[in-house]
């Protein structure tokens, strides 16, 4: 399978997964089905309802298998309890009930049992970008993040569900926050940004007594930053929780490769990038080693472009290196052609991916889309 961003989706093609539609009233609606063959009609839904794209069938690329990070029933499920346990928060002016801390350390518990059966913790940022429901899948993602980071990191059951909790909880203090300010589609002002930085405290208040210290802990700390130069407290490295540091990759990786109303997201590989720079200032190197084994830089089955100048398909990501992925060939004429391992094969030590391929036009792909279109074109 190969994915198509939605501006190059031509009629014809044939879906290779499932297009779900998530929103605040339905976390999991079905938009189109896997074998479905696009029309206008369907691509324009698609477009509609600002879905990147879609994973297309494709002959020379059969062997390229993309599942879902988490089961879709525990991801729909985790959403709908994260979501009821906010609103309640919301609506309560920040009151939050011990039935709700018990609700979110049920998901933290399904998410964990779900991470720990799975061989490849390899998160594919695809999966999980919609900007309907950011605030949820945003705690979703950090918690997921956190926890993969965590079982990277050796991290015992009993740590992995404090962090797990403090992921799903950690922007909770963000619903006192007007919403003004939230979705603010240019840069705060002074007084903005102070009221923004007030919720992580605003959940501390709140969540007092009613989970582990090191949970508060974690949700206090994830905006800190090693070099003191972060909030509420401004704490440097060791005065800096462990949850918090952990917290404070996940929050920024995630955050930076969702759609915002004042910013486009950015690629996996650029956020990988940012991170590396802010190694030893604002992050913890040993916890963004781990945490760079649990994600990729190039999804499989994206485009990319080499420093060769040939184009490519990522078809397998090794933990181990991220920036250096097996990939396929697409040679100039439109045909398929070998792969090559940029982290194996030492031959090709001096070539390197210089940029993605997710707006590459794919309809001149005479081999790689052989099987990717039906014979007859639905109009």
């Amino acid at each position: 399978m190969l994915f198509i961003t939605n501006k190059y989706l031509k009629p014809g093609m044939i879906l290779a997964k499932d297009v779900v539609l998530s929103s605040d009233s339905n976390f999991s609606a079905l938009l189109l089905s896997e074998g479905q063959v696009l029309n206008n009609a369907y691509i324009r839904k698609i477009i509609h309802h600002s879905i990147d794209g879609a994973y297309i069938k494709s002959e020379a690329f059969e062997d390229i298998n993309v599942e879902s990070y988490i089961d879709d029933m525990i991801k729909t499920e985790s959403l709908t309890q994260i979501k009821d346990v906010y609103y309640e928060f919301k609506m309560s002016s920040g009151k939050i009930k011990a039935s709700a801390i018990k609700q979110i350390s049920s998901v933290v518990d399904d998410l964990i049992t779900e991470l720990l059966r799975k061989d490849d913790l390899t998160y594919n940022v695809i999966d999980f970008k919609n900007f309907d429901i950011y605030t949820y899948q945003h705690c979703l993602n950090v918690a997921l993040l956190s926890i993969s980071t965590g079982i990277s990191l050796g991290m015992g059951d009993h740590e992995l569900h404090e962090l797990g909790m403090a992921g799903l909880l950690h922007d909770i203090g963000k619903m006192l926050i007007p919403v003004e300010i939230l979705n603010k589609p240019g840069k705060l002002t002074e007084e903005e940004y102070e009221i923004m930085k007030t919720h992580p405290v605003n959940a501390l208040k709140q969540l007092r007594n009613l989970v582990s210290t090191n949970v508060l802990r974690g949700i206090e700390s994830h905006h800190e930053k090693l070099d003191g130069t972060g909030y509420p407290y401004g704490r440097k490295s060791d005065n800096i929780h462990y949850y918090g540091k952990i917290l404070a990759v996940c929050d920024i990786y995630d955050a930076l490769t969702s759609d915002r109303p004042y910013r486009r997201s950015a690629y996996p590989n650029e956020v990988i990038e940012y991170l590396m720079g802010c190694v030893d200032t604002h992050l913890d190197y040993d916890i963004l080693s781990h945490f760079m084994k649990v994600i990729v830089a190039y999804p499989i089955g994206t485009f990319v472009k080499l420093s060769s100048g040939q184009l490519a398909v990522v078809v397998k990501n090794y933990p181990e290196n991220i920036m250096r992925p097996l990939v396929r060939i697409v040679n100039s004429d439109g045909t398929v052609g070998d792969d090559i391992d940029l982290f194996h094969d030492i031959g090709y030590m001096n070539l390197t991916i210089v940029d993605m391929g997710y707006d590459y036009d794919p309809t001149s792909l005479t081999g790689a889309l052989k099987s990717a279109y039906e014979t007859r074109i639905v109009s």
